[in-house]
């Protein structure tokens, strides 16, 4: 006779299966759609500079926004996927990351057609884009729990050139886009109007400004710590790994013994 509480827990398992199969193919078709748009805008942007030169550069951004703010549009699912729970990642950490990039793209670079022919908007496309090709892919690898070391060891260490360079750029281009703000009175609101509510976007761009610095070097931070424990999980399971291949070494020469006393 089929007792009910197993049935129940066949049922509960068998929902917990479909579940982590449909979480699973999401977010791997997510992060693969993501990944072949900032690969395309990485490879892209490097090939038109090594054809055309300066020329490239300045006009690299003209030809590469639709699909970067296409991808940066798209990220902003990541902080749904947070706040569900799809992801273990933190949704404040998450929101963050995406709002902070998407001020820089949307209302600083693409809202200002002098700062996207200069060479500081070509490094931070490059910069950006080189960071999210191998991110995207080591989540792919997290979701299925396989190891990859050589993914893993570059996860965790090319960020220490890129991070810098993201965030100076960043900084850079806010800088010079409050100048450009202070003359145009570009989304400022004075005074009096009919929300009676005043709003100065130069000041605005002053205070991100500050968090972009003091923000980059607490990310920095805590970037180095999640590369010392990914560093010891990778020693670790490197040791393992050793391990493994010298007990199947030592399998084979006790076969081969065996098999030459059995003759």
């Amino acid at each position: 006779m089929l007792n009910p509480d197993d049935i129940s827990k066949d049922i509960e398992e068998a929902e917990k299966e479909m579940y982590d199969m449909l979480r699973n193919s999401y977010l791997t078709i997510y992060n693969t759609v993501v990944w072949l748009g900032y690969f395309y805008v990485f490879f892209v942007s490097l090939l038109r500079v090594a054809l055309g030169g300066q020329d490239a550069i300045e006009s690299n951004y003209a030809v590469m926004s639709w699909l970067l703010r296409s991808c940066q549009q798209t990220v902003f699912l990541e902080i749904i996927h947070a706040a569900t729970g799809l992801t273990k990642t933190s949704a404040l950490t998450t929101s963050l990351q995406v709002v902070g990039r998407a001020v820089v793209l949307f209302s600083v670079v693409d809202a200002e057609p002098e700062l996207q022919t200069s060479l500081t908007c070509y490094l931070l496309m490059v910069s950006w884009s080189a960071v999210e090709i191998l991110r995207y892919p080591y989540y792919v690898v997290q979701i299925y729990e396989l190891y990859f070391p050589k993914l893993m060891w570059l996860r965790y260490n090319i960020w220490i050139p890129l991070y810098p360079i993201g965030i100076i750029c960043e900084a850079f281009l806010v800088y010079q886009c409050i100048g450009m703000v202070t003359e145009s009175g570009r989304l400022t609101l004075a005074l009096p109007n009919k929300l009676n509510v005043a709003f100065d976007f130069s000041s605005f761009l002053k205070i991100y400004l500050a968090l972009i610095v003091f923000g980059g070097m607490a990310l920095i931070k805590h970037m180095g710590s999640q590369r010392t424990k990914a560093m010891k999980k990778l020693a670790k399971l490197k040791q393992m790994e050793d391990v493994y291949h010298k007990q199947k070494d030592l399998m084979k020469i006790r076969k081969k013994k065996e098999s030459k006393k059995a003759l």
